[in-house]
Parts: structure tokens; C-alpha cells; sequence
């Protein structure tokens, strides 16, 4: 099958099917390409927010060290193939067809039940095994202990990111509950453990967990009181200068409080690598955190008007998207651009946010089975602020944003990470929009 073919293949599937937890037939799938993940050495990521910016950091970090490194992601942002990277890279589409070719032929022939999230994350083994990757970082889709991810066998690392309340109909309705989905990636196999910064509940259930199941990995917590940061006014980008225990003085472009606790993860993890045999200089690590730029992550553009695009979609990270305009943004009026789903705290999310705007524009996600249409986010948001506006399209939105707002406005777009892609190609694709205006 041609490259295209496997994509629509692929999305009938995911069309059809959705997310259903659970690790027999990702095991089925791989039993029959010979267990790839006995092959490769992971890095496994679990948590509610923060995994993506932990594995770019990472990725990018080993990577500038001359170790090859594959990333297993979701979801995709801005490219369908960039769930799977090579060094940072985008794997070319001849690869991705060759390999998904043979999956799709083997899951028809054996009529296997696998979903288009289990058959990708069996395809980036594939790949990572052909192309020789030193090492593998995987992230979690949701949960952990039936995630598809969690088929493999053994870790390197398991690395626990901030924990909140999300994917309830999934994971529970608990802190506890969504806590103990997350751990799951321990197995009785598991080497070494690092967990960011944590509410003081969640570090209960961790110890009752550990205890229960009588795991003897070695435990690094992240160290809060440890952190510094300030933003380096000297920046054109209001970079980040953090120190980390013996860690002094490193550049982090990536923007918000929460990177702060995000790159102490990162460097608490290099430390075990290198523990475990891994040649990681400084210079690489500072190189990587010094150029890191990762979509939709508090991402500013700058236009006719200045745009935030950040894929926040719990109130955990809605909480901390605010805490961060507030940061950058000092008594700027905000517009919002926003959509959402159904399986998601919406509700409690616009009563926080709603507020705070001079005005709402609502947009429908495109995945129709669990989006908010754009009418209906609006009613509920009109309880809260009169001053909103249901549109038909993403291109709608942003023209009616862009209207209301004056010069000094900030236009923040939020909701989920499956439309900041278009919002972002949409932004961007004005010639007239210099590349030095962007900040990173």
C-alpha cells in the first residue's frame, strides 16, 4: 500500500474504533512482529500534563549528545507522522509506508482487533528497531497501566509527570484512582523512577503503590525547593535562566512556570542515564534547552495582534495557563478562541476562564464523536460571559477575534492540542509575517 492509502486505512480504523484500554491485542500485535520492544531500551512517561515537554527536552537532549534517540508521541500537532521522531526528526514517509504496509497486511490476514493508537505505537517499534535508536521514549496516550504503550516488557526509566483529574470516564473519577492508572507503568522490572513535583496526596498514593506492590526501583523525586528561575530580561523572547541542584544558569526557551518543574524532571533523569553508562556532556543539554521550541506549549506569535496557542485542556493546565499569562501578559484584555469535548472537565474549565475575557469566540474540534459543537460550548459559556460568539470555522474564529480586538489584546487559543496545528498553519500563513517575530 502506498503512503496515502495506510493513512486512510489508518483513519477509517481510529474513525471506527476509538481508544479502547487494555494490552491484549497490542501484545497479539507485537507477538507477531517477534516482540520488537525486546530489542530497545525505554524511557517511559506517565502523567496528566507535562509529557510532551519532558520528552522534547530529553529527546533533544540525547540527541545533541550523539545518542540516537526515537519518541513516541500523541497527539500529532502540526504533521500526522510527527508521532514518530528520529532525533528530533520527522521519519520519512517511505519508511512509515514500508512498515505500516506490513502491519495492515498482518492485521487483516489475522483479523486482529488492534486500534489505530495500538498499531501506530507497534509501528514507531518497527521503526526505532530498523533504524537503530540507543534509546526509546515513549509516551503515555492516557493512563498507563492499559496503555498501549505499557506492553513493553521492561524500563530504563519510568518517569511520572504532574498527575491531575482528567479522562474520567477512562481512569476514574479520583485523584487516587487517576494516580494509580499513572503508576501502572511500574512493573515489577522497572529499574528507575523519577517524579516531578507532585500534589502531597499523590505522593501518599505513590508510597502506598510501591509498598503494595513490593517494587524495589530506585526512587528520585523532583526537588521543588531546589528550583530557581527567572525570566532573563535581557531576552528578546523572555527566555528562562534556571538552576537544579549542581545545574547552574541554563537557558530555557520554553516559555511558563510549569517548564520550570518539567526541565528539573528532565535533568533529575540525565542524571540516571549517566549512572547508567550514558556519555551526556553539559553542552549538549544546554544546547537543547537553549533552542527548544515545541508547538502549542504556551506558543507566542506575533502578528497585528499577539497570539497564544496552548493545548491546555484539564483545569490543572488551564490553571497554569493563566498563572502564565499573568506572567507575560500584565493587564493585557484577553479574547479567547476555544473548543473542547465532551469527556473533558468543560464545565469547570469556562466557569474559571469565562470571566476573564472582553470576549469569547467558540470553535467545534473536528473529531465530531466527542466535540462540543461550537453553539453548545457557547450557551455554556454565556452563563458566565454574555460577550460571546459561536463560529462556523477556525478561519471564522480568528477573523472575528481579530475584529474585536484592539491593538494591546491578547487573542489566546485553547481548549485541546488536536486544532492548534490549523490554528498555527493559519497564522502562519501570512507572507508578510517575518520569522523574527515569532517567538520561540
Amino acid at each position: 500500500m502506498k503512503y496515502l492509502q495506510c493513512r486512510e486505512w489508518l483513519e477509517e480504523r481510529r474513525k471506527n474504533m476509538g481508544s479502547v484500554p487494555g494490552l491484549d491485542e497490542v501484545n497479539r500485535l507485537l507477538d507477531e512482529f517477534e516482540r520488537p520492544d525486546r530489542d530497545l531500551r525505554f524511557i517511559h512517561i506517565a502523567g496528566t500534563n507535562g509529557k510532551g515537554s519532558i520528552g522534547y527536552l530529553l529527546e533533544h537532549s540525547l540527541a545533541n549528545n550523539k545518542i540516537k534517540t526515537g519518541r513516541f508521541l500523541s497527539p500529532a500537532v502540526t504533521d500526522e507522522r510527527e508521532i514518530i521522531l528520529v532525533n528530533g526528526k520527522i521519519v520519512p514517509k517511505i519508511i512509515w509506508e514500508r512498515s505500516l504496509s506490513e502491519i495492515i497486511l498482518r492485521v487483516e490476514e489475522k483479523d486482529l482487533k488492534a486500534t489505530a493508537f495500538e498499531i501506530e505505537f507497534v509501528l514507531s517499534l518497527l521503526i526505532f528497531k530498523e533504524l537503530n535508536c540507543e534509546l526509546v521514549i515513549l509516551e503515555c496516550g492516557m493512563g498507563g497501566k492499559l496503555d498501549a504503550t505499557n506492553a513493553t516488557e521492561s524500563t530504563l526509566v519510568d518517569i511520572i509527570s504532574s498527575i491531575s483529574i482528567d479522562h474520567c470516564n477512562f481512569l476514574g473519577n479520583t485523584l487516587k484512582d487517576i494516580s494509580l492508572h499513572k503508576f501502572g507503568i511500574m512493573k515489577p522490572g522497572s529499574k528507575n523512577v523519577v517524579l516531578s513535583v507532585q500534589k502531597p496526596e499523590i505522593c501518599d498514593y505513590f508510597d502506598e503503590y510501591i509498598k503494595d506492590n513490593d517494587l524495589k526501583c530506585n526512587v528520585l523525586w523532583c526537588e521543588k525547593s531546589r528550583i530557581k528561575g527567572k525570566i532573563d530580561k535581557k531576552s528578546v523572547n523572555k527566555d528562562w535562566i534556571i538552576s537544579y541542584k549542581d545545574r547552574k544558569d541554563y537557558i530555557l526557551a520554553l516559555k511558563g512556570y510549569n517548564q520550570l518543574e518539567n526541565a528539573a524532571c528532565v535533568f533529575d533523569t540525565l542524571d540516571i542515564l549517566m549512572k547508567e553508562g550514558y556519555q551526556i556532556k553539559e553542552n549538549g543539554v544546554k544546547k537543547a534547552f537553549r533552542e527548544a521550541k515545541w508547538s502549542a506549549r504556551f506558543e507566542i506569535i506575533n502578528k497585528e495582534n499577539t497570539f497564544v496557542l496552548d493545548g491546555a485542556h484539564n483545569i490543572d493546565a488551564v490553571h497554569r495557563l493563566f498563572e502564565n499569562i499573568n506572567l507575560y501578559f500584565t493587564n493585557r484584555r484577553l479574547i479567547y478562541i476555544m473548543g473542547m469535548y465532551k469527556d473533558k472537565a468543560f464545565e469547570e474549565v469556562v466557569s474559571f476562564c469565562a470571566p476573564f475575557a472582553k470576549a469569547i469566540v467558540t470553535v467545534t474540534p473536528k473529531d465530531g464523536a466527542r466535540a462540543i459543537d461550537a453553539f453548545d460550548l457557547g450557551k455554556c459559556v454565556r452563563e458566565y460571559n454574555e460577550n460571546v460568539t459561536a463560529s462556523d470555522s477556525y478561519e471564522e474564529a480568528l477573523e472575528i477575534a481579530s475584529l474585536l480586538a484592539d491593538k494591546k489584546d491578547v487573542i489566546l487559543i485553547f481548549g485541546s492540542l488536536s486544532f492548534m496545528g490549523d490554528f498555527e498553519r493559519l497564522l502562519l500563513s501570512d507572507k508578510m509575517l517575518l520569522k523574527e517575530k515569532r517567538m520561540k
